[in-house]
């Protein structure tokens, strides 16, 4: 035993600093401790490590705290028996600089404890080495036990040997377990998990070292090529994501066909990916690669049975020296590929000059829209609902109209799209109906009502019933002077919300107008389940009205005028803008309209100064 011992500790030393070592046993029974392996530079005269001493005579031993709390204990040995409560002053042993001991713990009891000791100032024990040393511990008393159990004290110093050598190369290759493990999380941060692709953040990087190559040598060229697949959420959401999952792979298959080393593809997030190309001959060459990739994406894709067909619609930047980060490389090509799908999708675009002062526009136009905002530029202007036969004001439309300070009146078109895509749309529409239900107060007729565009968006939110009737309160309005209009693509969005949001609402006393009938889905079964009190026309429908021709739109209008007269609802046809149209519609029994032919749509003012 004593052999065996002094080689664990010879292996220990050349893991750790462990010149000062020495093994405690504990005998539950007799509660006594004896040390059964004692090696120490500053060796204790009183120590006998084949004498058993009553536990009761240790009371200021650090040893014996270690084994009776059953925890492993570090630092200095002064700290340490402050920490236990022990006594300095009576402390058995000398005392060291740092000293570190662990428990042999087996089925949750102790059986003693192995320490080690440094009286240099140079030699500190880490958590490293306590991991270790309570490593060693536990096959220490592993080879105890069964070494009382099994065989005599005379097993061969060198069966042992090898066992803790075998010890010791198992913690090794944990250690290297660890390492691969700490080497697959980070490739993990860096790579998209269902392509294997690398992802933004490698990219990114990538994108960044070929712009730093390219300012210290314009030879060395590059660009980038973003694209996403069209309609791919149609796929996604119809057939099932693990089908969407299996097409990305595909895909992303493809596109690592379409380059070659050292180019790159990435995955961006969600169907969006880009490649970069980091030695360019010329611009033909980067087109080349494009339509490369656009043929590859139109083969169709056998995926679960299924055969699916897609497209991508690809931006495409060439790197040069006025670039300054990578977000703004990728930014142009966002901006190129947005372009392609405007232009008709399945095909490319290469970012110009021209689209770069077009992308410079939309940014001023984003910093006056949250100006605007701030300073309240939005108001609504009103076009008059009419009774044809005798042209009485029924109600007004609220339509959004902003008050440019240097480009004058704007309508929606001019910049809804940007207002939709930075997400300012929300509070645009709110400053919209609190200012129209601040000035409903001043029309001429009390009787009145004015109707509010509502979009599918707002629908989402529980709570849009609340806040209109809120409004209410606040400009002390009575429910009939308001009305809100949605459209059909509303009801099929969430309908169930949408019927609770328009009860809610209806039972308080605000109707509901349905827009644009006739465009959409326009289902029966929608007219019978939500509480709506008005059909309004679509404009196309009235301006391609024809006398004398009963097909057509002809026919559609009769059919919605039919419709309506049969549920109860209200009819107002939108865009009137001849007196012919205004006659035919009466003939038709079209009891409402709006358009040009009665009034443009203004600003409150003007309707004060005709009153």
């Amino acid at each position: 035993m004593d052999e065996m011992l002094r080689a664990i500790h010879a292996i220990v030393e050349r893991l750790m600093y462990a010149k000062n070592m020495y093994i405690a046993l504990h005998n539950r029974q007799r509660d006594t401790r004896r040390y059964m392996y004692y090696a120490d530079e500053n060796p204790y005269p009183l120590i006998d490590t084949k004498e058993e001493v009553p536990v009761s005579e240790l009371r200021n031993s650090l040893t014996m705290a270690v084994i009776q709390h059953g925890r492993a204990a570090m630092g200095p040995s002064a700290d340490l028996l402050k920490a236990f409560g022990l006594s300095e002053d009576h402390a058995l042993g000398p005392q060291s600089l740092d000293w570190l001991g662990v428990p042999m713990i087996a089925d949750g009891v102790v059986h003693g404890a192995v320490i080690v000791q440094s009286y240099d100032q140079p030699n500190r024990y880490t958590e490293e080495d306590r991991s270790l040393l309570a490593f060693v511990a536990q096959h220490i008393l592993t080879a105890m036990q069964r070494k009382q159990a099994r065989v005599e004290l005379e097993l061969r110093v060198d069966e042992r040997t090898h066992e803790l050598a075998d010890t010791v190369q198992q913690l090794r290759e944990q250690i290297n377990e660890r390492q691969r493990a700490e080497q697959q999380l980070a490739y993990s941060s860096l790579h998209d998990a269902l392509t294997g692709l690398p992802n933004r953040a490698y990219f990114y990087e990538a994108m960044s070292r070929a712009r730093d190559r390219y300012q210290r040598n314009f030879q060395q060229g590059y660009a980038v090529l973003y694209l996403d697949l069209d309609r791919f959420k149609v796929v996604n959401d119809s057939i099932g994501h693990h089908v969407g999952d299996a097409m990305l792979q595909e895909v992303a298959h493809r596109l690592e066909v379409c380059v070659r080393p050292p180019d790159l593809v990435a995955r961006l997030g969600g169907d969006e990916f880009a490649i970069l190309l980091e030695t360019t001959a010329s611009q033909e060459s980067v087109c080349h690669v494009a339509q490369r990739v656009i043929d590859a994406l139109s083969v169709p894709m056998l995926i679960a049975g299924s055969e699916l067909f897609t497209s991508a619609s690809v931006g495409i930047v060439i790197g040069h020296m006025n670039y300054q980060g990578a977000e703004d490389i990728l930014r142009d090509a966002d901006v190129a590929m947005y372009r392609a799908k405007a232009h008709g999708r399945h095909r490319f675009e290469m970012f110009d000059e021209r689209l770069h002062q077009q992308a410079l526009l939309v940014m001023t136009l984003e910093s006056d829209l949250r100006r605007a905002i701030q300073r309240e530029e939005f108001e609504p202007y009103f076009q008059p609902i009419v009774r044809l036969r005798d042209g009485h004001v029924m109600g007004y439309e609220a339509l959004l109209r902003w008050q440019h300070p240097e480009r004058g009146v704007l309508a929606p078109d001019a910049f809804l799209a940007v207002a939709e895509d930075n997400g300012s749309i929300d509070q645009i529409d709110w400053l919209m109906y609190e200012a129209t239900c601040g000035v409903i107060a001043r029309f001429p007729d009390a009787n009145t009502y004015v109707t509010i565009n509502v979009s599918p968006r707002h629908f989402r939110a529980a709570d849009l019933a609340d806040r209109l009737l809120q409004l209410l309160v606040r400009h002390a309005l009575p429910a009939r002077r308001l009305r809100i209009e949605l459209t059909e693509g509303a009801l099929l969005e969430n309908p169930e919300q949408v019927l609770c949001t328009l009860t809610r609402l209806r039972k308080a006393g605000v109707a509901a107008v349905l827009d644009d009938f006739g465009t959409g889905y326009s289902s029966l079964s929608y007219l019978h389940r939500f509480p709506l009190q008005t059909l309004k026309i679509d404009r196309s429908f009235v301006s391609a009205l024809q006398r004398g021709h009963q097909g057509g739109s002809t026919a559609v209008v009769r059919a919605v005028l039919a419709l309506a007269n049969t549920l109860g609802m209200d009819v107002v046809a939108e865009g009137i803008e001849t007196r012919e149209q205004c006659e035919y519609l009466q003939e038709m029994a079209c009891a409402f309209g709006q358009g040009f032919l009665f009034s443009p749509a203004r600003p409150i003012g003007t309707f004060a100064a005709q009153a």
